[in-house]
């Protein structure tokens, strides 16, 4: 039976509904859609439509009924928070931080009921040593997977959901090894006995981190400023073992075989030399991906690599579409979920720009057009997807490709490969590793001075569902091959995308964020034309910020390009961790803080003229500029006032420093909204300080069911005595208020705005 490209498309098509849908529907309706929809296929007339639309409704059900079985995989309410005994394999290249070591562990068969096939731990004792293939028999205590929600960021549960981990936890005691799990070599161990003699080989750093990421697909060592680098270049796509990585260990084994084949020209009697040359690029490809851990990237790499060379194999001439429809066919037949993840939209996004540009649909006239028109319509092609994953795109990317593309490709690469099959042989393979980062020292160099370019960090909202499809119906458009009508019309449908229109506020009103960053705080008020950020989250010991990962996207979705004026309330880390990750993305007029000596450029916040923007009051009613610092009581407390209605944040003072506000300025105090003080702890939101504040709503910036217990139950019971509204950025994701003029104040919860079948609720 003939394959149509259209049953692939509408296949792809139906599973991808999976990540709109804000709750899983019952199995048995997909299930009967299906079969109807399979009967309608063999019983109506073939033709375009009745293959598309009869895949669809199997890829719905299809991928329905893996999410159903992956969701039930998680973790029971029951045991959240719960000790078990567990047994397993570690099943990924363990993470060394500075308090802990994390890895994935997979349960064995004989698990306790409601233990997850696929847990995320960590062990807080960096005197063990794990590594991949261990037996594992501990105590741990687990929870359900949960991140943090927000306008804009990453998404850990979507993320666990793609990876299967059931639940997330820590080891709370290691039991003896009375258990046997096998002692079968795991790809893991392979790759980090050889992530270890790359650690003995060169130098610790940047490039150390980058060559271990090429060979072997290890980003352990990559650091958020090293990320954020990629990212700034257009780069990402390189790092790690990528398609291209893996299509090129391919055209080595083809090349092999092509010499084999010039040298002994005879074996193409036993066995034709396409035929020999498309199984060496199978057989090395999957070799190289076996090193990568056979990651979804890789996974999908090869299973596009048979589909292209499907025509080769199976003697036919296939079209590109057709072999591009069945690779899509095959990677979500495998994997259904793969939607919800970023690199399958992207992967598959720049396979068909590419068979656009040279699936013999587009003649390019010269040879510097064959790789230069690529680069500038993959920028283009992916653009919409990029801004609808990342909020971020590049304009320096396309020129800097065309130079890291065929210098880290032809370079760098083949000498790892090098490096790893002369890896017997040590002096050797050291020495093309050294020279790979020789090599790579010009790579870092280029993107250090691109990321530096104004056009390195583009920053736009991630656009509407309708704003995306008119974004990509225009891209095919633009991109049409040679000779299409008006391609320059295509343009038009860039510019809802590229001219985001946000949402105008009148004078005297104000938008009031507090975003989820766990146990922390970051608040971001805008009126009409300006913004202000209050405290920017926490940092971590083991190194990285919620910076980067959620103030700098959540910045951007809500129409901020630049801040008026930073408050950082004191220089306690859950509330200045982020501060250089904004500092290095948004241009900051001015910068303000109890303890200016600890940020650079920063000045004293304290007692002083209050300041006016578009209508709205802000005033900082403590610390006096008197008081010396003493840390969580010197904290900046903001008020802030508009025409329709008031809110107090003061960061992380207690009860003495609320009993002097309430004493010298019970007035100013008196507001609508209040961010509790201390994240609700018990030293904190006394009864007077309650009293002459009277809020209508208190929200507590605190981390779901963070190990302070915060916001205790004392304060909880105080704040119900007023009568005031109370809700915990930890349970209700990302609180953004909205103050207008003779309006009541609007407070929309993030867990409610974004509703995701497997986001918790």
């Amino acid at each position: 039976m003939r394959f149509h490209p259209a049953s692939g498309f509408g296949f792809a098509a139906g599973a991808s509904v999976l990540i709109c849908l804000p709750s899983l529907p019952a199995l048995l309706w997909p299930l009967i859609c299906a079969a109807l929809a399979l009967a309608g296929g063999i019983l109506l007339k073939r033709s375009i439509a009745v293959a598309f639309a009869t895949a669809a409704i199997i890829g719905f059900a299809y991928a329905c009924t893996v999410a159903t079985y992956v969701y039930q995989d998680r973790l029971p309410i029951t045991l959240d928070g719960t000790e078990v005994q567990i047994s397993g394999r570690v099943s990924s290249l363990p993470i060394r931080e500075a308090r802990s070591v994390r890895f994935d562990l997979q349960t064995l068969p004989q698990r306790p009921d409601g233990i997850p096939d696929r847990l995320r731990l960590s062990w807080y004792d960096t005197s063990v040593t794990v590594q991949p293939g261990d037996c594992v028999h501990a105590i741990v205590k687990l929870k359900r997977p949960r991140g943090l929600v927000n306008p804009a960021g990453f998404d850990f549960e979507r993320y666990a959901m793609a990876a299967r981990i059931g639940a997330t936890g820590y080891v709370t005691r290691r039991l003896a090894d009375d258990k046997n799990c096998s002692e079968r070599i795991s790809i893991d161990q392979v790759r980090a006995n050889i992530a270890d003699g790359i650690d003995s080989t060169l130098a610790p750093g940047r490039i150390r981190a980058t060559v271990k990421a090429l060979a072997i697909g290890d980003v352990r060592e990559l650091d958020d400023t090293a990320w954020d680098l990629f990212r700034a270049t257009g780069t990402t796509h390189l790092i790690a073992i990528s398609g291209l990585h893996v299509s090129l260990a391919g055209a080595l084994g083809a090349a092999f075989v092509w010499c084999w084949y010039w040298l002994f020209p005879g074996m193409g009697l036993k066995l034709p030399r396409p035929l020999a040359m498309a199984i060496a690029v199978l057989i090395f490809a999957t070799l190289y991906s076996g090193l990568a851990g056979f990651t979804l990237p890789t996974v999908r790499t090869l299973i596009t690599l048979t589909a292209m060379l499907a025509g080769v194999l199976s003697r036919r001439d296939l079209g590109w579409w057709t072999r591009y429809s069945l690779a899509l066919l095959v990677v979500l037949l495998m994997d259904p979920l793969a939607p919800l993840t970023p690199g399958f939209w992207l992967s598959f996004g720049a396979v068909a720009w590419l068979i656009l540009a040279f699936g013999n649909r587009w003649a390019a006239p010269s040879r510097w057009r064959v790789w230069v028109l690529p680069q500038l319509g993959l920028s283009i092609a992916l653009l919409p997807l990029g801004l609808a994953f990342f909020q971020q795109t590049s304009l320096a990317s396309p020129l800097v490709n065309l130079i890291a593309v065929p210098y880290v490709t032809f370079a760098v690469v083949p000498l790892l490969l090098v490096s790893l099959a002369l890896w017997p042989v040590s002096f050797l393979s050291a020495g093309a590793l050294h020279l790979a980062a020789w090599l790579l020292s010009g790579f870092d160099m280029l993107i250090v001075f691109a990321a530096d370019l104004p056009a390195a960090r583009w920053s736009l909202p991630a656009p509407s569902i309708g704003v995306w499809i008119v974004a990509m119906l225009g891209c095919v458009w633009l991109l049409a091959p040679r000779g299409w009508p008006g391609r320059w019309l295509g343009a038009f449908g860039l510019l809802p995308l590229l001219l985001p229109q946000t949402e105008s506020l009148p004078r005297g009103s104000f938008d009031l964020a507090v975003l989820d960053v766990g146990q922390g705080q970051a608040v971001v008020v805008r009126t009409a034309t300006h913004a202000l950020l209050i405290d920017t989250g926490p940092g971590f010991q083991e190194g990285g910020d919620l910076g980067d990962r959620v103030l700098v996207p959540s910045l951007v979705e809500l129409g901020v390009d630049r801040l008026d004026r930073l408050i950082v309330s004191h220089t306690d880390s859950d509330h200045n961790g982020g501060t250089e990750s904004v500092r290095r993305r948004f241009r900051i007029d001015e910068i303000q803080t109890s303890s200016p000596d600890e940020i650079s450029l920063a000045q004293r916040c304290a007692t002083a003229e209050p300041w006016q923007w578009d209508g709205v009051d802000f005033e900082i009613l403590h610390p006096p500029t008197t008081m010396p610092y003493l840390g969580n009581e010197s904290s900046c407390v903001v008020r802030i006032a508009g025409a329709g209605g008031s809110a107090l944040v003061p960061g992380d003072i207690g009860e003495i420093i609320e009993g002097r506000l309430v004493r010298e300025q019970a007035a100013a105090l008196d507001v609508d909204f209040l961010v509790a003080p201390h994240h609700g702890s018990a030293g904190s939101s006394s009864v007077a300080f309650l009293d002459a504040v009277t809020p209508e709503w208190v929200i507590y910036s605190a981390g779901f069911r963070n190990r302070f217990d915060f916001p205790r139950a004392v304060v909880v019971d105080r704040v119900a005595a007023l009568g005031a509204a109370q809700l915990t950025t930890g349970d209700q994701g990302a609180i953004r208020a909205r103050f207008v003029d003779g309006k009541s104040i609007e407070i929309k919860r993030e867990r409610d705005l974004a509703v995701r079948w497997w986001r918790e609720r």
